[in-house]
């Protein structure tokens, strides 16, 4: 059928299909992309892709018990931190059950596996391993495109269009343990409400944070307020959060620029973990957003209460220890 913007929703399964199938003409790609871009496309739309894509992935053990996933969509085309993949370690750390989804950076080179690969995680790391490495260190990671290989096929059109698309916001919705718990940052404010939407219609959800930091990058950030949408099955709580509300931020944040390469990521990252650095952007956006990893797990109550038990966590060096530990476990399994 011919591609308007009252047929998109009803031509996405056929279009995914052929297309992960590997049948869809390029020129079919490149007209489907801009009717996906997040200023127009509609909730229906995003529903409708995540359910062509979704029966794509390949299949893992299942996990016993609640797992949370603490992942971001990325998006903000500025250099950054890997924050979520720190507060991974962080929560881990503290006993909770972490298994994160993610991928290497497709706009920067801050992904999630940019960082792991430079530690020494390995990037496909056996599947049928998961559970035992979750037991033994509350943490694993997943490597999104051992996942979903098919995607592979809708890389060049994406390449070739050059801009955000539903693709782009998907992502973290795609984790194949479905974990009940969930911190998903997301940069753009419709994608936002999308998001928070479709946890909210997923009878799975027991509880999850859909955080946008006001300057539009997908997570809390110390210089700027941040909109949360606090979600549980059928339930959406909408509210707009001060850096102004905890107080240990007060005239603490170092202001020294950063490039953010994936050798000062890794610097930084050993020196947050080890409880070296306690002043920097990057430090105290890894102890909000594992504050608000905290609720989201129901093991505090507040964000204020969660990014002081991180702060402390990190002061003590526990964290480092628990990478280490996790390092010394994944690399000889």
């Amino acid at each position: 059928m011919p591609l308007r913007p009252d047929t998109i929703t009803a031509a996405i399964p056929h279009l995914m299909a052929e297309w992960l199938a590997g049948r869809l003409a390029d020129t079919e790609a490149d007209a489907l992309l801009p009717h996906l871009t997040p200023d127009v496309a509609t909730y229906e739309q995003f529903v409708a892709l995540l359910n062509a894509v979704r029966p794509t992935v390949i299949p893992l053990p299942p996990v016993e018990g609640d797992i949370l996933d603490c992942c971001g969509t990325g998006g903000s085309g500025r250099p950054h931190f890997n924050v979520s993949t720190t507060v991974a370690f962080v929560l881990a750390t503290a006993g909770v059950r972490v298994v994160k989804f993610g991928n290497r950076a497709a706009t920067s080179t801050a992904g999630s596996f940019d960082l792991l690969e430079r530690l020494g995680v390995p990037v496909e790391y056996p599947p049928e391993r998961i559970s035992d490495l979750l037991e033994a260190t509350n943490l694993a990671f997943l490597y999104a495109p051992q996942c979903y290989p098919a995607l592979k096929l809708v890389a060049a059109a994406r390449r070739r269009f050059g801009r955000p698309t539903l693709f782009n916001y998907i992502g973290p919705l795609l984790h194949p343990l479905w974990p009940a718990r969930r911190l998903v940052g997301v940069s753009h404010p419709r994608m936002q409400v999308f998001v928070a939407q479709w946890l909210a219609d997923d009878p799975r959800t027991r509880r999850a944070l859909v955080v946008r930091s006001e300057d539009n990058s997908d997570e809390l950030a110390p210089r700027s307020a941040s909109v949360i949408y606090n979600v549980t099955h059928r339930h959406i709580v909408k509210y707009r959060w001060s850096a102004a509300e905890v107080e240990s931020l007060s005239g603490v944040l170092d202001s020294s620029p950063l490039d953010y390469a994936p050798e000062t990521n890794v610097k930084l990252f050993w020196r947050i973990v080890a409880g070296a650095d306690t002043a920097s952007f990057a430090y105290h956006s890894v102890c909000l957003n594992a504050g608000l990893g905290f609720v989201a797990a129901g093991r505090v109550e507040t964000l204020a209460e969660g990014a002081e038990l991180a702060a402390e966590l990190l002061a003590g060096g526990c964290v480092k220890r628990h990478v280490e530990a996790f390092l010394a476990r994944i690399q000889t399994a």
